[in-house]
């Protein structure tokens, strides 16, 4: 049973409803006694805001494919190696359309799920936090807002770009307000992708900046008031960001590339074997997916390498870049595979025919601790051995599937997914 709340806590509320903005949005809060927090409690990040790093305590996988540079490589995690089994799975609404679900975001103890709504849990429990209305179908990001405590959460959308506060905003008497921060980088450009709606590239957070590609446009905003850094003229898809560069696959062109902060051009490089279609940041060199395959770019914008062969295709999708190798998915004339492949010098270490979805385009497999994680083209999730392919194990292949499961965040001991109509939590057995 609810107290009733006290005139000085009234008084308390109405002061806080007459501070808050006018275009802020009340939503129903559904915090469960089970995580053993205050329904009035507010965590905030520590000031060193090393809530958005991996080696934060706990972990992190804030943005699609982890980091700025698009890595798909989670360090410091130990997700399930032997096995899986449920920690908790939470139900979500979510598209039944063209392709994999959204990768679920995890930072300061919460997942954001996207679907038919925004569903925040909690991490550990998955008790549902809050949920906000507002339909997605890409992953949303954690960024880092000086003018704010807390973190922003960006949502990108055909509408353009909205910046929610991640903890939910301030809670009165069960209810959130002040949820939505700000609403920028408006845009009509949508990226398309042949027999699917259109979409929005997923936000890639850099610092204080969130970049978000559309057709023919990338663009940086600020975290905290949502107003546009700059823009470029250019056809992408994700961007990757190493150094205060920020690199972007124009296709049929080269790679472009352009400083963080000012958007200032710093980079431009063709790559000699094929146009390309998708960049990942290593350590020493960029690693391009292109239309034939794989390509390594280094930093002085020479073309080391090339992985092509004749009985492969390739068409947009992420790869995974860990300890040196590359993972991505591959079409081959009648089965698709996973190839790890030697980013030093090109060569193939091995294929697994435990292929990723590569609906509407291959999924980005994910990696730690000596193992790749790939939702797979036939249902379910798979851990499939770093060293040599072969496959450790599989989760959910023959469950009453909602669609092909999203790719795995990583964080901790944790894979994180989203499958079969639920927001899953997997651990070792």
């Amino acid at each position: 049973m609810v107290p009733s709340p006290t005139r000085r806590r009234l008084l308390a509320a109405s002061g806080a409803v007459a501070g808050a903005l006018g275009s802020s949005r009340l939503l129903t809060s559904a915090r469960s006694t089970a995580t053993g927090r205050s329904s009035s409690s507010t965590r905030s990040p520590p000031a060193t805001r090393s809530f958005l790093s991996d080696s934060a305590p706990g972990g992190a996988w804030p943005m699609a494919q982890h980091d700025p540079a698009g890595r798909n490589h989670a360090p410091s995690a130990t997700p399930p190696k032997d096995g899986a089994a449920v920690r908790w799975k939470r139900e979500i609404d979510i598209d039944r359309g063209f392709g994999y679900a959204p990768t679920p975001i995890v930072a300061e103890g919460r997942v954001y799920a996207a679907g038919r709504e925004l569903l925040v849990l909690d991490a550990e429990t998955g008790a549902v936090e809050f949920r906000v209305a507002r339909r997605s179908r890409t992953p949303p990001a954690v960024a880092s807002a000086r003018a704010y405590r807390s973190p922003t959460l960006a949502v990108t959308s055909s509408r353009g770009v909205t910046g929610l506060h991640a903890n939910g905003g301030l809670r009165i008497l069960g209810s959130h307000l002040g949820v939505t921060r700000w609403k920028g980088g408006d845009s009509d450009r949508q990226t398309a992708f042949f027999g699917a709606e259109p979409q929005t590239s997923p936000p890639v957070v850099a610092g204080g900046t969130i970049l978000v590609a559309a057709t023919d446009e990338l663009r940086a905003i600020d975290a905290s008031s949502g107003k546009t850094r700059w823009r470029k003229d250019v056809d992408t898809r994700r961007p990757a960001v190493h150094r205060g560069t920020v690199y972007a696959a124009e296709y049929p062109g080269g790679v472009r590339g352009y400083d963080l902060e000012t958007g200032e051009d710093r980079f431009d490089a063709e790559v000699d074997v094929a146009p390309p279609l998708s960049v990942t940041a290593g350590p020493d060199q960029l690693v391009v997916a292109t239309d034939d395959g794989l390509a390594g770019l280094s930093y002085d914008g020479e073309t080391r390498w090339e992985f092509a062969p004749e009985e492969f295709s390739r068409d947009y999708g992420a790869v995974a870049l860990a300890e040196g190798v590359a993972y991505a998915g591959f079409r081959g004339e009648d089965d698709s595979y996973l190839v790890a492949v030697d980013a030093a010098d090109g060569s193939e270490r091995w294929r697994s025919e435990t292929a990723p979805e590569e609906t509407p385009q291959f999924a980005p497999p994910s990696v730690a601790d000596g193992v790749v994680y790939v939702p797979t083209e036939d249902g379910g999730m798979a851990a499939v051995d770093a060293g040599d392919g072969h496959l450790r194990w599989q989760f959910g292949k023959d469950a009453d599937t909602h669609g092909p499961w999203s790719p795995a965040a990583l964080v901790g001991e944790t894979l994180y997914a989203i499958g079969d109509g639920h927001v899953y939590a997997l651990e070792e057995p």
